[in-house]
């Protein structure tokens, strides 16, 4: 048996402290619990022989926090912060303190910024402060989402649960976010080495065919197509400088544009009705919602709190608007699918699993199963993408090569035949 030292709210919302003897950390919540309580935190307490070492290497360990290092956004980036979090979760699992499991992530921890900011949150909870608000004090680090799961875990007294659903939340959407990265490398790269290659073109080699052209065939009897490559290339060697400000001109406007409510708005809309990628991007979306949601659902979050943080989680403007206007209407007592039905952005199916997901009682298991479905419908729309844009994008190199070798070869035909007729 061991003591649990606990901290929890009675029925009147008052903290009470205490201790209590159980065989495990869970048997130890489910007590506290028996008592009419709920807990918010429970630690093992060490044998009083282990305890001066501990205190003593503690002190030698964390310490003070040193001064705040230099950064700028985040100090660490999602995919690292899946992998805390879920080495976080199986240190709890295993029976560490919270205190004792930060202390062993910190000191293998890499990250110069990341290893302070773990080293304040540490002396936060020494100094009795909350996980969760120890990690609301770096919002760049800890999200909303974040930190709601980690308060709905100290709220039920299963904090390893819950950073353990959440690690696996984190772990689905960087694995999608990074399939799609891959699947755009290659189009991307292929654009790329298509506009160096004809521009490299008009503006080495073309140049060097236009005063042979003039001399054996004349300007009048110039092919029109051989004319309109050379004015193209004239122009790219004369103002090059212009066309690159003008690129610069439009990567700028279009972000500033972007960063306006309405210009967020007209892009947030494209990516929801573009063709080819409207149906791609909602279903993302549906993902996001659906994953996010059921999460934090099933990690006890209030729902009306729920649909806020997935709200924002969703990152497009009028998905955001159908969230919020879902959350007023659940406000109001009206059912989470017939809600959705109304935004006309959630596919049918998706209403009608929320729909059977809040009959049965199982919402969180159902929400979580739509995103699972739409993790695999995703993957293949972005093959059937990717299969379709990497020969179109081979075809346009082709097509631009082809037409300026063409249009360089006219002039030689004229050339050959002024030839032949002396």
């Amino acid at each position: 048996m061991s003591k649990f030292r606990f901290v929890a709210i009675d029925e009147a919302g008052k903290e009470r402290s205490g201790l209590v003897e159980a065989p495990s950390r869970q048997a130890a919540v489910k007590q506290i619990r028996g008592y009419g309580l709920t807990p918010a935190r429970v630690s093992v307490v060490k044998s009083p022989g282990s305890t001066g070492s501990s205190e003593t290497s503690e002190n030698s360990k964390t310490g003070k926090v040193g001064k705040k290092p230099m950064y700028f956004g985040s100090a660490v980036k999602k995919k690292a912060l899946a992998e805390f979090t879920r080495k976080l979760a199986t240190l709890l699992q295993a029976g560490l303190t919270l205190i004792r499991s930060l202390e062993v992530l910190k000191d293998q921890e890499k990250n110069v910024v990341f290893r302070w900011i773990l080293g304040s949150i540490i002396e936060s909870i020494q100094s009795g402060s909350t996980f969760s608000d120890a990690l609301a004090a770096f919002p760049k680090e800890f999200d909303f989402l974040y930190v709601n799961m980690a308060r709905a875990g100290e709220a039920s007294g299963m904090l390893e649960t819950s950073l353990a659903r959440l690690a696996t939340y984190l772990e689905k959407t960087e694995r999608m976010k990074s399939r799609l990265a891959s699947a755009m490398t290659y189009p991307t790269v292929v654009m790329i080495l298509s506009v160096m290659i004809v521009t490299g073109l008009l503006i080495f080699v073309v140049p060097s065919f236009k005063q042979i052209f003039i001399d054996e065939i004349g300007e009048d009897k110039m092919p029109k197509l051989t004319e309109y490559v050379l004015f193209v290339s004239e122009f790219l060697v004369a103002y090059w400088y212009m066309v690159l400000a003008a690129i610069i001109g439009l990567v700028v406007g279009k972000k500033a544009f972007g960063a306006t409510g309405p210009g967020r708005s007209f892009y947030d809309w494209l990516k929801l009705r573009f063709v080819g990628v409207g149906e791609l991007c909602t279903k993302i979306y549906v993902i996001r919602f659906s994953r996010t949601l059921g999460t934090l659902i099933e990690s006890s979050v209030p729902i009306l709190e729920a649909l806020r943080i997935t709200r924002d989680a969703c990152g497009n403007k009028h998905v955001m608007d159908a969230v919020e206007s879902v959350r007023n209407r659940v406000k109001d007592g009206e059912g989470i699918a017939a809600t959705l039905e109304v935004t006309k952005i959630f596919p049918t199916m998706v209403t009608s699993m929320v729909e059977v997901g809040e009959e049965t009682g199982d919402l969180p298991e159902m929400l979580v199963q739509i995103a699972d479905v739409y993790d695999e419908e995703v993957d293949n729309s972005i093959s059937s993408l990717t299969a379709m844009v990497q020969p179109l994008m081979i075809v346009v190199l082709a097509g631009a090569v082809v037409l300026i070798v063409l249009a360089l070869f006219l002039p030689f035909l004229s050339i050959m035949q002024s030839f032949g007729n002396t």
